[in-house]
């Protein structure tokens, strides 16, 4: 009796194992959707969005020849069309009813596996239920992707406000509103040669980003282009650049190799303008170098000499 009960429990088993690995090859391994649509969709006139998924397949028994994709959308069924390259991804293009401002919508992909007979129903599997909402507030591109300091540039989009601002780096730049469709932010002070990544900062989404501007590096001018002072005597030099100083203004650094024969303040260009005058006054006689920078700008080196 216990050798009975053993032997019917051992075919039982098997049967249990046998039925869970053909699970396993089989609907356990059926297709599966990665929604390839963002949830947040830029709005446009026309009121047409293109859905797009890709169909993951891990089942070998699935006929690839059988393989129909559909999208679902509040009740209509829309058939999907496969990417002549990429035979896993599959799209469609649905208009939104005028006056909807979002849409729930899932996957149904319709297929047979081998050993089924032509006249049997396919198998269906269909995603989980996605949401795609409209975002009437987006940039569309940079008037240019590269300048130097100071440059005006203009940034065109749709949604835009006053209180929205420009950052580069996440540095902020002065930023004037022109429209709902278009902003100009100043490219900031900041070191050239760097691609730095442009953000719209304000809105109920937080930043978006625009893309990546290159600071090129420009050209400060210094007069006179060298100096000769008496010791206690005092001369100036200009400070010049292309464009009107940013916001905060644009800090001038010199420094020199002869500090104790060079007495003079800091040097700023204010906001708006383009030049600066600095006074300089001889300190202990002395032969060497003035080296001008600021972020963005070629160094200047202006020879001096204190007697």
């Amino acid at each position: 009796m216990d050798t009975f009960i053993m032997n019917t429990l051992s075919t039982l088993s098997k049967s249990i194992l046998l039925s869970a690995s053909l699970c396993f090859l089989t609907s356990c391994n059926q297709p599966s959707f990665i929604n390839l649509t963002s949830g947040n969709l830029s709005q446009n006139p026309s009121g047409i969005y293109t859905l797009q998924t890709e169909l993951e397949i891990q089942d070998r028994q699935v006929k690839q020849d059988t393989i129909e994709v559909f999208a679902v959308v509040g009740g209509d069924t829309f058939p999907m069309v496969k990417d002549p390259v990429n035979p896993f991804l599959w799209s469609c293009d649905y208009k939104l009813p005028q006056g909807f401002d979002e849409a729930t919508y899932y996957y149904l992909a319709k297929y047979s596996i081998h050993g089924t007979t032509s006249g049997s129903s396919p198998k269906e599997v269909k995603s989980d239920l996605q949401v795609f909402r409209l975002e009437n507030r987006y940039v569309g591109n940079l008037a240019s992707y590269r300048g130097p300091v100071g440059v005006e540039i203009a940034v065109q989009g749709r949604g835009m406000t006053k209180y929205d601002s420009i950052t580069l780096g996440g540095s902020k730049a002065t930023t004037r509103f022109l429209s709902e469709n278009e902003l100009c932010f100043t490219v900031p002070a900041l070191p050239s040669g760097i691609d730095y990544p442009v953000q719209l900062i304000g809105g109920p989404h937080g930043a978006l980003d625009i893309g990546n501007f290159r600071i090129d590096e420009s050209v400060l001018g210094v007069v006179p282009s060298s100096l000769e002072i008496k010791s206690g005597d005092s001369a100036t030099l200009l400070f010049k650049i292309d464009f009107e100083a940013p916001e905060a203004g644009l800090t001038i650094d010199v420094k020199t190799n002869i500090p104790s024969s060079v007495i003079m303040p800091e040097a700023t260009i204010s906001q708006g303008n383009k030049t600066v005058n600095i006074p300089i006054r001889g300190g202990e006689p002395g032969e060497g170098k003035l080296v001008v920078t600021a972020p963005g700008y070629q160094p200047v080196e202006v020879p001096l000499r204190v007697f």
